[in-house]
């Protein structure tokens, strides 16, 4: 899959949305940063400078932020798969993963960004790290995939 055909996929399968809800739960200084760009955004709006400043701060949003503005750090990763942005959502998306709420569509489509993104980085795909990423997302994802 190519880059212009994964990016199409995401924006077909997470729609934008704004958080009804809390963003960010803890008094931090990620967390403030975090409240104080995605309040009232949607995952499109996110620029990327934010979100390679932020490429570890996933596991702060809570659940509904984090399904509302994961693509935004997808979009981040696929366009640079062997970035740091990429290679945190590879642990995010594999470490205690948190797919409650997603749709068969949106975990479809992060299996296919885990694979593009672990084929495309620096390492490849026959790197120990990468086929054991692959592998763990898969698992985790592609019971809601399927």
């Amino acid at each position: 899959m190519n880059i212009r055909a994964l990016e199409e996929q995401l924006h077909d399968a997470f729609p934008e949305g704004q958080v009804a809800g809390e963003i960010a739960p803890h008094d931090c200084e990620e967390c403030f940063a975090l409240r104080a760009m995605l309040e009232g955004a949607t995952w499109r709006e996110v620029p990327a400078e934010f979100v390679k400043a932020n490429d570890g701060s996933l596991p702060l949003l809570t659940q509904e932020a984090y399904r509302a503005f994961l693509p935004a750090w997808i979009l981040q990763a696929i366009r640079e798969p062997s970035e740091e942005v990429a290679g945190m959502l590879l642990v995010n998306l594999k470490h205690q993963p948190r797919t409650e709420g997603f749709t068969p569509k949106q975990a479809s489509t992060i299996i296919d960004v885990a694979r593009f993104i672990t084929a495309n980085n620096v390492w490849g795909p026959i790197d120990p790290v990468n086929v054991d990423s692959l592998a763990e997302i898969k698992a985790a994802w592609g019971k809601i995939a399927a």
